[in-house]
C-alpha cells in the first residue's frame, strides 16, 4: 500500500468558499500552533444546516483534527475544532493542569472530561474565562483577564496580554505564521496535501 493510501484523508478536494475559509481559519490548529479554535454560527443563519453538514462531510473522518458541536443560549451553534495531541499538551502542562483543577475541573484528567466540563459551562450560557487555555493563550493572560491583582494589562494583541508580553507575542506570532502558511498552501495544494503537511 502506498504512503498516499495509508494517510488519513480528511478532505476531498473542494472549491467551496466556506470550506476554504474554514481551512484558512483553522490553519494554526491544523499545523499544531494552536490547540483549538471555537467558531460561532448565529441560529438565524439560513445556511446553518448546510454549513454543519459540510463540516461533518469534510472533517468527519479526520484523525488530525476533531470537533464538537453544541448550542449556546439558543442564540448560536458553536463548533470547537481541536487537534487532540496539541490540546492534550496544553491541558496537561503542569501549571495549566493545577489551575484548572483549582477551579473545579476533574482531579483525574482525561481530554474528554475536560472538554465536557468546559462545554457544559458554555451550554449553560457562560463563556468561561479559562477557555483561553484551551485556545492556547498563556496562563498568565488568562489569570490576568480574570482579575489577578499582580498582573496589569500590557496590550491587546489578538487577546488581552497581561504582564511581560514576550511569551504572548511569541504565541501570537506562531498563530500568524501558521495562518500565513495555510494561506500559501491553499494557493497551490489541495485539501488532502494540506492535511498531510500538517
Amino acid at each position: 500500500m502506498s504512503r498516499k493510501e495509508n494517510k488519513p484523508i480528511c478532505f476531498q478536494q473542494s472549491n467551496d468558499s466556506f470550506i476554504k475559509w474554514l481551512v484558512q481559519t483553522l490553519g494554526p490548529v491544523l499545523l499544531g500552533a494552536k490547540p483549538s479554535e471555537i467558531l460561532s454560527f448565529p441560529s438565524n443563519d439560513k445556511e446553518l444546516t448546510e454549513k454543519i453538514n459540510k463540516i461533518h462531510h469534510h472533517f468527519g473522518n479526520c484523525k488530525k483534527i476533531s470537533f464538537k458541536i453544541f448550542h449556546f443560549n439558543h442564540k448560536s451553534t458553536k463548533v470547537l475544532f481541536y487537534k487532540p495531541i496539541s490540546l492534550e499538551a496544553a491541558l496537561t502542562d503542569f501549571r495549566n493542569a493545577r489551575f484548572l483543577k483549582s477551579i473545579g475541573y476533574p482531579k483525574e484528567y482525561s481530554l474528554e472530561s475536560y472538554l465536557g466540563h468546559m462545554i457544559d459551562k458554555i451550554k449553560k450560557g457562560n463563556i468561561p474565562d479559562e477557555i483561553g487555555l484551551f485556545l492556547g493563550y498563556p496562563l498568565k493572560d488568562v489569570i490576568g483577564f480574570m482579575g489577578h491583582p499582580s498582573l496589569k494589562l500590557t496590550k491587546v494583541n489578538g487577546w488581552r496580554v497581561y504582564g511581560d508580553a514576550a511569551l504572548s507575542d511569541q504565541t501570537y506570532n506562531e498563530f500568524l505564521k501558521a495562518k500565513a502558511t495555510i494561506k500559501k498552501l491553499l494557493t497551490f495544494a489541495n485539501m488532502d496535501q494540506i492535511l498531510s503537511y500538517a
